[in-house]
C-alpha cells in the first residue's frame, strides 16, 4: 500500500473533502471574493454590535414606559385619596359636634373609615396629639409629631408617622380643624399588579419637605428633588443610573417612579444573546427582521392588541340565581386572557391598561360578539334569561356603540332585553352625556345595571340622574353579613336605597347559605357567587342546565 501523507489519509477518510476544500481555496483566490468575505464578516460584526446596542435601548425604552405608567398611577391614586379625604373631613366638620371625641362623633368616624380601601382610620388631633379615632378614646392620646407641611386645600400634613399600634408601618395624617384622616403611607400589596419584573420604587413625593407622601420601595429623595427643580415636566428619562419619571401636580406633590438601570442589565444581556446568533449567521440581510423581533417584546397594550388578534381572550360565565326559587335566570359574562405560555393575566391587570390605552372599546366589542356567538342558542331557548356584559365609560361615550349593538343583536337573533349593560360609576363623571347614551341603550331595549356600587364615588345623586334598572351589590358588602364588622351595616343602607329607587338588585360574591337567606329576607331578588356556581364555559353551562332539567 502506498501512503502519500496526510492529504491522502484525509482523502481516504473523507473522499469529498479535498475537492470541496480545493474549490473553496480557488474561489478565495479572486480579490472580489475575498472582499465579499471580509465585508460579510464586517457586516456580521457590525450587526452583532448593533444588536447589543438595540437590545439595551429597547429594554430601556420598555421600562421607561413602565415608569411613565407607574408615575401616572401614583398621581391618580393619590387624587382619589385626596378627594375622599376632603369629603370625610367635610362631613365631620358639617356634623357640628360640640365634642369631637364624643360617642356620636366616634360612631360617625367609624362609619366613614370602614368600607374604604383608601383610608385606614379617622380621628381627632389636638396640638400634636391624637386624642381619639374610630377605635375610640386613646387615653392621654398618642403623639403624632409636628406638622410637616400645609397643603393648598388647608390640610395640615404629617408625613411618615409611626403609630404605637402599627409596628413598622408609616402613615400620612391629613388634618383640618383637628379632624384627621389616617392613610397608610407604605404602598405594598396596593401596587403589586402594576409593578414590572424589575425592582422599582413608586409613589408620591412632596418637594417642599423632601419626603414621600406615599411610597413603595426606597426612592432617592435628592434625585427627585433635583429633577423637580430642573425639568419637572419631562417624561421618563435616564438620570443617575436610573430610569426616572416624575408627574408634578397642582397640589404641590409629584408622582414618581424609579427603576435602577442595574436591574435591567441581565435583561438586555439575555435579549442580546438571543439575537446575536441570528446576526452572526445572516449579517446585514436580516437586520430589519431582528429589529422587528426586538420590537415584539413591548408593552402590555401591545400584548393586549396581539391577544385580541390571535385569539388569546376567552369567556367564562357565572350564573345569576333567583333567590326566591333557586332557578338560574341569567349569566354574567367574564372575559379572561391566557397567554401562549399558559399564563393567565388577571382582569384587574389588563382591563385598566386597556382603558388607559384606548383598547377598551375593541375589547368590549370582541366580548359582545363572542357572548352573542356563545349564548345565542341558549338565549333563544330561554327567552326570559339575560346575559350581562360590562360597558366602560369609553364605550358609553362612543357615538357608534349603540348602532353596533343593534346590528350585533339583529345578526345573532337575540332580543335586546336579554343583554344587560353593566356600567360603573366612572360613567357618571359626565352625567349629561351618560344619561343621553344610557337612555339610547334603553330605547334599544337593553336594561342597565350599575356595577361595583359603593366602592368608588357612589352617591344617591348619581343614581337618581341615570336611567337604571338594576343595582349590583359588590361582594365587599356581602362578605361581612352575619359578622360583627361595622361594614355589615352598609349593605342595609344600599338595599334601602335601591328599593326607594325601584331598582332590582343582584348580590355578588354570595358564598354561604346564611348570606343568601339574609339577602332574600331583605328583598334582594338575584344573586351570584360560589354558593351557586363558579364561572364556567358556555359548554359547562349547557351541561349543568341539562342535568338540572333531568332532575326535574
Amino acid at each position: 500500500m502506498v501512503c502519500n501523507g496526510p492529504a491522502s489519509f484525509a482523502a481516504r477518510m473523507h473522499p469529498s473533502w479535498p475537492t470541496t476544500w480545493q474549490r473553496l481555496l480557488s474561489v478565495l483566490h479572486h480579490p472580489s471574493a475575498r472582499m465579499a468575505l471580509v465585508l460579510g464578516i464586517l457586516l456580521a460584526m457590525v450587526f452583532s454590535a448593533s444588536t447589543v446596542y438595540l437590545a439595551r435601548q429597547q429594554t430601556v425604552a420598555e421600562y421607561q414606559e413602565y415608569a411613565n405608567n407607574l408615575a401616572d398611577y401614583a398621581v391618580q391614586r393619590t387624587e382619589r385619596v385626596r378627594e375622599h379625604t376632603l369629603r370625610v373631613l367635610q362631613t365631620l366638620h358639617d356634623n357640628h359636634s360640640p365634642d369631637p371625641c364624643g360617642a356620636n362623633n366616634i360612631t360617625l368616624m367609624r362609619r366613614l373609615s370602614y368600607g374604604s380601601d383608601l383610608i385606614e382610620d379617622v380621628g381627632y388631633v389636638q396640638g400634636d396629639t391624637l386624642l381619639c379615632s374610630s377605635i375610640g378614646h386613646l387615653g392621654e392620646g398618642v403623639a403624632v409629631g409636628p406638622v410637616d407641611v400645609a397643603s393648598p386645600s388647608g390640610a395640615q400634613l404629617r408625613l411618615r408617622v409611626q403609630l404605637p399600634f402599627s409596628q413598622d408601618a408609616r402613615y400620612l395624617l391629613s388634618t383640618v380643624r383637628g379632624y384627621t384622616v389616617i392613610i397608610r403611607a407604605d404602598w405594598s400589596q396596593d401596587v403589586q399588579g402594576w409593578l414590572p419584573d424589575a425592582q422599582a420604587a413608586v409613589g408620591v413625593f412632596h418637594p417642599e419637605v423632601g419626603k414621600p407622601l406615599f411610597a413603595y420601595g426606597e426612592p432617592d429623595a435628592a434625585l427627585l428633588q433635583r429633577l423637580l427643580s430642573s425639568a419637572p415636566a419631562q417624561a421618563a428619562r435616564v438620570a443617575h443610573d436610573s430610569i426616572v419619571a416624575v408627574r408634578p401636580t397642582a397640589f404641590g406633590y409629584a408622582g414618581f417612579a424609579t427603576i435602577a438601570l442595574s436591574e435591567l442589565e441581565a435583561r438586555w444581556h439575555t435579549r442580546a444573546l438571543q439575537m446575536l446568533p441570528v446576526g452572526l449567521a445572516i449579517g446585514a440581510l436580516l437586520s430589519a427582521l431582528v429589529w422587528g423581533v426586538a420590537r415584539r417584546q413591548t408593552s402590555l397594550p401591545w400584548l393586549i392588541r396581539s391577544g385580541l388578534r390571535h385569539g388569546e381572550m376567552f369567556m367564562l360565565y357565572q350564573p345569576v340565581v333567583e333567590l326566591a326559587t333557586g332557578r338560574w335566570v341569567g349569566l354574567e359574562a367574564l372575559v379572561r386572557w391566557r397567554r401562549p405560555d399558559g399564563t393567565l393575566v388577571a382582569p384587574d391587570v389588563f382591563i385598566p391598561v386597556a382603558e388607559r390605552s384606548g383598547l377598551i372599546t375593541s375589547l368590549t366589542r370582541w366580548v359582545v360578539g363572542q357572548v352573542l356567538r356563545d349564548a345565542r342558542v341558549l338565549l333563544v331557548a330561554h327567552p326570559h334569561w339575560h346575559i350581562s356584559v360590562n360597558f366602560s365609560a369609553e364605550d358609553v361615550r362612543d357615538a357608534t356603540f349603540v348602532p353596533y349593538l343593534q346590528e350585533q343583536l339583529r345578526a345573532h337573533g337575540v332580543a335586546a332585553h336579554q343583554l344587560v349593560g353593566e356600567v360603573t360609576e366612572r360613567v357618571c363623571m359626565d352625567a349629561t352625556l351618560a344619561r343621553e347614551r344610557l337612555q339610547a341603550l334603553r330605547r334599544l331595549g337593553l336594561p342597565i345595571a350599575i356595577d361595583d356600587f359603593g366602592t368608588g364615588y357612589s352617591s344617591l345623586a348619581y343614581l337618581t340622574q341615570l336611567p337604571l334598572d338594576l343595582l349590583k351589590i359588590d361582594k365587599a358588602f356581602v362578605a361581612p353579613i352575619g359578622t360583627e364588622a361595622a361594614t355589615s351595616q352598609v349593605i342595609e343602607h344600599i338595599i334601602s336605597m335601591a328599593q326607594s329607587l325601584g331598582l332590582r338588585m343582584v348580590a355578588e360574591g354570595v358564598e354561604t347559605a346564611e348570606q343568601a337567606q339574609w339577602l332574600q329576607a331583605r328583598g334582594v331578588q338575584l344573586a351570584q357567587g360560589w354558593l351557586f356556581a363558579k364561572p364556567m364555559t358556555i359548554a359547562q353551562v349547557e351541561q349543568q342546565l341539562r342535568a338540572q332539567q333531568q332532575k326535574r
